[in-house]
């Protein structure tokens, strides 16, 4: 999927969410964008080189909620504790996977990686065991099953 396509389901997807539905504090769209130097800084520190749909996208949207999937900012705005480093520092990047977004039962999904090169492909990663299966070929099919919930 590339970039077009997603903007337009992502403009598609703000047109049609109802506005009086959700408790005040929820938030369907936050845009802890990032730039350039800060993605850059975060891939020296975790010695990583991290997709570049995924890269292009924390410039373009950003971290935090996109609508039912919360991804992690590349750099934690605020009073927020966890983002890209804090989270990926230790057994996850030990274990050879780079954490993007919590699923919220011990779960992530994330990037595999090969050395230090993070793959295109977006896996959920087994807290339990350790295991990995395929959710997605690229961060922008993932966001779309499972942020906007398009079939695509």
């Amino acid at each position: 999927m590339e970039f077009d396509e997603f903007d337009a389901l992502v403009l598609r997807t703000r047109e049609g969410l109802p506005t009086q539905d959700y408790p005040e504090d929820f938030f369907p769209f936050e845009s802890w964008r990032s730039s350039e130097e800060e993605i850059e800084r975060v891939e020296h520190e975790l010695d990583v080189r991290l997709p570049a749909q995924y890269k292009e996208f924390m410039m373009r949207h950003g971290g935090g909620g996109f609508l039912f999937v919360d991804l992690l900012p590349v750099v934690a705005p605020g009073p927020r504790k966890e983002d890209l480093v804090s989270v990926n520092r230790g057994s996850l990047r030990e274990a050879g996977f780079l954490a993007v977004a919590p699923v919220g039962t011990g779960d992530w999904w994330g990037f595999t990686l090969t050395g230090n090169e993070c793959g295109e492909a977006v896996d959920f990663r087994f807290h339990e065991d350790g295991l990995r299966e395929r959710e997605a070929p690229g961060f922008l099919d993932f966001l779309v099953r499972h942020g906007l919930r398009w079939d695509s």
